[in-house]
């Protein structure tokens, strides 16, 4: 079988990170190679920015490091699509866009240059799915994981983030899943878009 590359997106509390797992354990459980990713990182450049330790930096300069972290990370992709594994990436590029275009603390970057900047570093994935949220829904069950609100988790903010996050689904051509409904409902309907992928 031949790699493919797919793409989860969507705002904080949307469930990317559990439907990713969810469906890593359900291709592994076919026989089917797959390699689960995120981004940021969580080596070299991804780590630096999830430890916070770049204090308090614009968003353009921030980025910038999301950039410099995801050209190594997608020639990592490139290799393991290569190899004929699944790659499933929680966020990619219309993260950074969606994110650092909204403005935070009347901070924000200019939504042409993003997308020019990250066009140099990506390759296009074999499927987008957006995992859509209203905001308040959204932020109600980031309250309920126990973990500190990052900066980025204020409803303001993440309605902005939703609305670029749908401008670039209509632009692109994602996938969009009502993240509202239930994990099965959401879960039967990804796993019908990778299937027309992966065949």
């Amino acid at each position: 079988m031949s790699g493919a590359f797919i793409v989860f997106e969507g705002a904080d509390g949307a469930g990317k990170s559990s439907l990713c797992r969810r469906i890593a354990d359900d291709l592994s459980a076919k026989g089917i190679s797959v390699s689960l990713t995120a981004e940021p990182t969580h080596e070299g450049i991804g780590a630096f920015i999830r430890s916070g330790d770049a204090g308090n930096i614009s968003q353009r300069t921030e980025a910038l490091l999301f950039v410099a972290d995801r050209n190594d990370h997608t020639e990592n992709i490139r290799r393991m699509v290569s190899e004929g594994k699944v790659v499933l990436c929680d966020r990619y590029f219309a993260s950074t866009v969606a994110y650092q275009s909204a403005k935070l603390d009347g901070d924000a970057s200019d939504r042409d240059w993003l997308i020019g900047i990250n066009s140099q570093f990506i390759d296009e994935p074999d499927a987008i799915i957006l995992l859509d949220i209203d905001p308040q829904v959204g932020m109600g069950r980031v309250g309920t994981r126990g973990e500190e609100i990052s900066k980025f988790e204020r409803l303001d903010f993440q309605n902005q983030v939703r609305a670029n996050y749908l401008r670039l689904a209509e632009e692109y051509g994602f996938d969009v899943i009502d993240a509202s409904q239930s994990q099965d409902d959401v879960y039967a309907q990804a796993m019908e878009i990778i299937g027309k992928v992966i065949g």
